[in-house]
């Protein structure tokens, strides 16, 4: 599924945000990113995402190299960044069935889906709210709920907990678990917290200063 072979990330001449990663990660199998602030984990997300260009090394997945990854026909990718990328001016409705429209599901499907979907995750009350006016707990609701409108192959997940109290935390700990679950797939989560990093399955790998550790 995925190989990240002799990665390097640099932003100055100074210092290597990554080093020499290597990291492998089959079908089904789950991996927990494990480290503090600035150990360099939400850098490896990124690359893994296809957000950040390598400095040297490659990432690939399915065999592909990520620069060359067609997200629509190659592998179905769900990523989860802190911040997430929403239709700010939209709705939360009108957010979550984007992810339908532009995949041409008809219209009575869309409202279906949709509206179980909100029904899942207590999102019925905020249907008509605007994604700009949310809490940052309720926009990462939207978030993992959206991905949870498409079939994925393999999750990435940033560090969203880390910005929670521990009762949020574990509440969205629980929506990123069920959401593995169901679409039976891959995964690498990055979490800070390590009570958070046990309630995840899986291979824990530890990051330190930009390097994979024992």
């Amino acid at each position: 599924m995925l190989s990240v072979n002799n990665v390097y990330l640099k932003y100055t001449k100074e210092y290597n945000t990554l080093n020499n990663i290597n990291l492998k990660i089959d079908d089904n199998e789950h991996v927990v990113l494990f480290g503090e602030k600035e150990s360099g984990k939400s850098s490896l997300i990124r690359v893994i995402a296809g957000l950040e260009k390598v400095t040297s090394g490659e990432v690939l997945i399915k065999n592909i190299d990520i620069k060359k990854i067609n997200l629509k026909t190659d592998v179905s990718i769900g990523y989860i960044s802190t911040y997430g990328a929403f239709l700010e001016k939209k709705t939360v409705e009108q957010n979550l069935a984007y992810v339908l429209k532009i995949r041409k599901y008809d219209k009575d499907v869309i409202s279906s889906k949709v509206n179980g979907i909100m029904l899942s995750y207590g999102l019925e009350g905020l249907k008509d709210r605007k994604l700009k006016d949310l809490s940052d707990f309720d926009r990462m609701r939207v978030a993992i709920a959206r991905l949870n409108l498409r079939k994925i192959e393999f999750l990435i997940c940033d560090d969203i907990f880390e910005s929670f109290a521990e009762s949020d935390a574990l509440k969205l700990t629980k929506m990123v678990k069920n959401l593995i679950e169901e679409n039976n797939c891959a995964s690498i989560v990055a979490v800070s917290n390590e009570k958070i990093a046990k309630q995840f399955e899986g291979k824990v790998v530890r990051l330190k200063f930009g390097s994979i550790v024992d």
